[in-house]
Order: structure tokens, then sequence, then C-alpha cells
């Protein structure tokens, strides 16, 4: 969709302007293979236009996209099936390609060891922290499962970052687990319902001492919003006043408005319902 090529573009500009040294993706650039083919000039021509340094995996959605070697400009650096590790400005960065089940994990562990510099970890999964570790752990080693990272993964590595894609929303604060910390920082233009609250890209500050996270937010990025209303019988009338009144006064170019409705009623007119 134009507005979501958009937000991407606002992104790479954002970065240009912040001074970073690099660009990270962490997965799903595309929806689809297809999708990746129509939109990879277009693609390309975006990231050559910043001149900066572009690091990307692919997720779940455009894995396809990725296994054939496609070019995607001067300065982009892709890990397609197999972890690449590269270097931004003396800062080890680890590519962990979109693979199902526990096997990012092993490649995460395998790849991120000692007491070297504070490293940075680009992976496409999802994470369970506390508690909800407990809900998805299996003695089972299902490889063809979804991809997950639990909490527990990540207690004894060193300094790190671990920049996720796959959820939709950021995680501000990013979550800390001893030495770990570990942050979505969500899609940059909201595409499902759920999706609420400005859209950011997260600047990553590294020094010796660690890592300071920003969450910036994404400049003409309209933000989600939900609004609910519950109907009862006999308050019919009154309910939808109270949402045309909610509607003419929240009126904004800059949200994309959920409304969610639920109840019950006992009569409501076909013309209040057009309203």
């Amino acid at each position: 969709a134009p507005e979501r090529m958009d937000a991407l573009r606002r992104v790479c500009h954002l970065s240009r302007e912040l001074g970073c040294a690099a660009l990270l993706i962490a997965g799903d650039l595309f929806d689809t293979p297809q999708a990746a083919v129509a939109l990879r000039a277009e693609v390309r021509e975006l990231f050559d236009s910043i001149g900066q340094e572009v690091y990307l995996i692919p997720g779940n959605h455009d894995a396809a996209a990725f296994k054939s070697g496609e070019y995607y400009g001067r300065n982009v650096h892709i890990c397609s099936d197999m972890p690449v590790m590269w270097e931004v400005e003396g800062v080890p960065l680890l590519g962990i390609p979109y693979l199902p089940g526990r096997q990012g994990v092993e490649l995460l562990r395998s790849h991120v060891q000692g007491e070297g510099a504070p490293c940075i970890v680009i992976m496409h999964t999802n994470f369970y922290n506390s508690s909800l570790s407990a809900l998805y752990f299996s003695e089972d080693d299902d490889d063809s499962a979804s991809a997950c990272l639990w909490e527990g993964d990540l207690a004894d590595l060193p300094q790190t970052y671990i920049a996720l894609g796959h959820w939709h929303n950021p995680t501000l604060p990013p979550i800390k687990v001893n030495n770990v910390r570990v942050a979505y920082s969500g899609t940059p233009y909201p595409t499902s319902k759920g999706e609420n609250g400005a859209r950011h890209a997260f600047l990553i500050d590294v020094s010796s001492e660690g890592f300071d996270v920003q969450g910036i937010k994404i400049p003409g990025v309209p933000r989600r919003e939900t609004a609910s209303f519950f109907f009862v019988p006999g308050e019919e009338d009154k309910i939808m006043e109270e949402i045309e009144s909610f509607l003419e006064q929240s009126a904004d170019d800059e949200v994309i408005l959920d409304l969610e409705v639920a109840g019950w009623v006992g009569s409501i007119s076909e013309g209040a319902c057009a309203a």
C-alpha cells in the first residue's frame, strides 16, 4: 500500500536526519514474496538515496524474497538463510534470519558469548518473558512451530541489545534481562486493529557501558486508536448520541479510529445506525 511505502521512506529519512551509522530492519520488509518483486526497484532506489548502511533480515512473511541473492542496493547487507556477523563502527552486529521453532535461539547462544564489546542482534521471533515463558515451554524439539525466544534464554548472555521483529507494537521501555535489552520497534505503519499509539523508530546509542535506547516518533504517520461503547436496552438513543458526539469531537486526519460496539439493544432505528 502507498501509505506503508511512505512510512518506510519516512523512517529512512529520519535515520539520515539523526545521523545514524546504520538502519536496521528486523524482518518482514515485505508482506509477501510477490510484494518484494513488485516493490524491489522502488525500495532499492530509496535505500540508495539515503546513503546509509542498511542491515536487514528475512521475516516469516518475506523469507523467500531473499533466498536468491536479489540486489537491494549497494549499501544493503542481508542474511538470507544463515546468520551473519557484521561490524558497524566497531560494534558487532549479528543478523539471524527467521527460523521456525528454537533454531534461532541456538544460533543466538552460539554466536553471542564471552565478555567482548556490547553486541547488537537482529532477530525475527516471538519473545515471551516472565511467567509467559512457562506457557510456551515444550520438551519437544519442534522445529516446525513458530519461532520463539524465552526470557530464560537470555539470562547468561553478555551485554547485548536484541532488536526484534514480528510483533507489531513497540516495546517501550525495552525489557531488561540481566545484561540483555530486548525490544520490538513495531511496524512503521499501523496495519491492523490493536496496533494503537504512535509509531516509533528506535535510536540505539552504544557505549562501553551498554545501550541507551530511545523511541523516536515517526513524523507524518497516523496513529491508531480504539474507542469502545456498550449498549443496554432502553439506552440505545443515548448511546447513539454519545457515539455521534465522540466522532464529531475526535475527527483527526492523523488518527485511524477503530470503533468497537458491544452489548444488547431492545430496539434501534435504521436511521440511527446509518448515522
